[in-house]
């Protein structure tokens, strides 16, 4: 079943209150989740006002949570590539294939514009909700997951056409709860933000001591990004 955001707040601010929330723990061997993903970046200021809500988030989650949204480490998945976590580097073989998929979807893609348009609580974490545009984000998404076979049939029934940045990922338990609630309760919806993906990249997700962050091992440019250009602005 895909993923609503009315449905993914109600069942995390109900797992919040009882103290359920799921932590995560770092990627290691083994690990089911933090495989080998799609992601796009957003552009400098879209960071910024994400970092700026991950650190609010975090005053009420209390400390030992991961900060996603922090700049460096915020983005959107278009979609998984891998379910079980596997370091690995830019030369591996199925890395490559990726990266070379990657390439050839990104030459025909135009720039990927969203909306955020509000918070959502999960039992993981605080989200920021993103609605796109125009068709060129599901479109870019359905492209991928066509040539990805199972696991794309899987990730689409996932993911549907929903999108979100994780601005906290839950490690620790909540400090507090009500707190935290009430914070994303009164930003379910937030004077949308436009923001901007200038690349699409492969990325593996690595622990550096105090998040889960992706690490980019390929790249490709979307065109019709200026050099050096900069979105990012309320709309």
């Amino acid at each position: 079943m895909s993923v609503r955001p009315d449905g993914i707040h109600q069942r995390g601010r109900s797992a919040v209150l009882a103290g359920q929330e799921r932590l995560d723990v770092p990627p290691g061997p083994g690990s089911t989740r933090w495989g080998l993903s799609l992601d796009v970046r957003l552009d400098p200021a879209a960071e910024q006002h994400l970092d700026a809500l991950a650190t609010e988030a975090s005053a009420h989650a209390g400390p030992g949570q991961w900060l996603t949204g922090a700049r460096g480490s915020s983005h959107l998945t278009v979609t998984y590539l891998e379910r079980t976590w596997r370091e690995v580097g830019a030369d591996d073989e199925d890395v490559r294939r990726y990266a070379a998929l990657m390439a050839a979807l990104a030459a025909g893609t135009p720039p990927l514009r969203w909306r955020i348009t509000g918070l959502a609580l999960a039992d993981r974490g605080v989200l920021a909700m993103a609605e796109p545009v125009d068709a060129a984000p599901g479109a870019f998404r359905a492209a991928v997951l066509e040539r990805l076979g199972g696991l794309g049939a899987e990730e689409a029934g996932y993911r549907g056409s929903t999108w979100w940045a994780t601005l906290v990922h839950f490690a620790a338990p909540v400090a507090d709860r009500a707190a935290l609630v009430d914070w994303v309760d009164a930003r379910l919806t937030l004077p949308p933000l436009l923001v901007t993906a200038e690349r699409v990249e492969v990325v593996r997700y690595a622990y550096d001591g105090v998040r889960t962050a992706p690490v980019a091992l390929s790249a490709a440019a979307l065109p019709g990004v200026r050099e050096g250009a900069a979105g990012g602005a309320h709309a």
